[in-house]
């Protein structure tokens, strides 16, 4: 019988650390010679196509796609190619193709790493972020800073308040902003 891999998941706002983490944990795997794959939406492509990279410019190679079916023709993922697999923005991935990998992933062995936006510049909750939660083994909700008063931020707030629900950005776009100094945008 095949162990079942592990969910972990890191949540929370924009300018939280969530890549951060992500990408000390992908570093100590790296120093533990573990096999990693990690992923990551085309549709980030603030910093770079193929790296995720952190608000402070550090970055790490990965895989850039649109559909899963991509990954699936490239990859293997099985415990015998990567011990785990490390998704980064996982907010801009379709929900029901993303869980349903997962979930493969790990009843095969495969340790899986989330992060994520929780909640969109409006207060909504992001759904793939908000299922991997549920199903996770353990989940991390980061906060900012809020650039108004310093007090921990757990909002996203937009700066412009008009256009579409995801609107890829950073600073100059978005804010960490603490309850009192948020508003749904």
């Amino acid at each position: 019988m095949v162990k079942r891999g592990t969910l972990d998941v890191y949540a929370g706002p924009m300018y939280a650390g969530k890549t951060s983490q992500l990408l000390k944990r992908v570093l100590w795997l790296d120093h533990q010679q573990k096999k990693v794959l990690v992923l990551k939406p085309s549709k980030d492509n603030r910093y770079a196509e193929e790296k995720i990279v952190t608000h402070n410019q550090l970055s790490y190679p990965c895989i850039s796609f649109t559909e899963f079916s991509e990954v699936d023709s490239k990859y293997n993922i099985m415990p015998y190619n990567f011990d785990t697999v490390c998704l980064d923005e996982v907010q801009f991935m379709p929900t029901y193709p993303t869980l349903k990998r997962v979930e493969t992933w790990l009843s095969n062995g495969v340790n899986v790493i989330a992060t994520g936006l929780d909640q969109d510049s409006r207060g909504v909750p992001f759904e793939t972020t908000s299922h991997l939660m549920g199903l996770a083994d353990c989940v991390q909700k980061l906060v900012a800073s809020c650039t108004t008063c310093g007090r921990d931020a757990t909002k996203t707030f937009r700066i412009n308040a008009e256009g579409d629900r995801v609107l890829v950005g950073s600073m100059g776009m978005y804010e960490p902003r603490c309850i009192d100094h948020w508003e749904p945008r």
